[in-house]
């Protein structure tokens, strides 16, 4: 557990639970200041352990727990500071939180586990997601940056979908559909190989 990229994900599976009662107890700078560096430490993890050779599934797995927490400790804290904003966009936030659950779903039934893909898209959606959440916080609600980021993230949310039953078997860090299609005609050609071996 020395592993620095392991502990960035810990501080953020901690901080998720007190950023959300930081909210309900009404303490707006101090959840946004937890949530603030969960989103950093989410953007720096990844390059951390490829940087230092740190990579590893437990690692990958746990990321994902720990970006589960983080987005409904945000949405949770944001919905509570922002109601006004919000209470017009609650069915884009619906939309996200459907697409959001099916795709974990997908990935606990086809493979009994999160779908620890990491994929580019999704890497996009956390990005435009540190940005709103900046923005909302120093400036205030921008309805066109929401909307952006919720459109992406639902995007990222389908390919993950996706990338659940286009692979035979889990793989961590896929990048993308395609590269899940790659890896899905491997696995097909190991398993025919090796039943063919029999």
């Amino acid at each position: 557990m020395n592993s620095i990229p392991i502990l960035m994900t810990i501080y953020r599976l901690v901080a998720a639970p007190v950023a959300a009662g930081m909210a309900l107890a009404g303490y707006r700078e101090a959840f946004f200041a937890l949530i603030a560096l969960s989103l950093l430490s989410d953007l720096l993890d990844g390059p951390i352990a490829r940087w230092l050779k740190q990579e590893s599934a437990v690692g990958a797995m746990l990321d994902t727990v720990a970006d589960g927490g983080t987005v409904l400790a945000a949405l949770v804290g944001i919905y509570l500071f922002e109601a006004e904003s919000l209470r017009p966009e609650l069915p884009w936030l619906l939309l996200f939180l459907a697409t959001y659950v099916a795709a974990a779903g997908a990935g606990v039934l086809r493979h009994g586990a999160l779908p620890a893909y990491h994929l580019y898209l999704s890497k996009a959606a956390a990005v435009g997601s540190a940005i709103f959440f900046l923005w909302l916080f120093l400036l205030g609600y921008e309805r066109s940056l929401f909307l952006g980021v919720i459109g992406v993230a639902v995007l990222a949310n389908l390919e993950s979908l996706l990338v659940s039953f286009v692979l035979p078997r889990f793989h961590a860090d896929v990048g993308s559909l395609a590269r899940a299609v790659a890896l899905a005609r491997k696995d097909r050609a190991d398993l025919d190989l090796g039943s063919s071996d029999l």
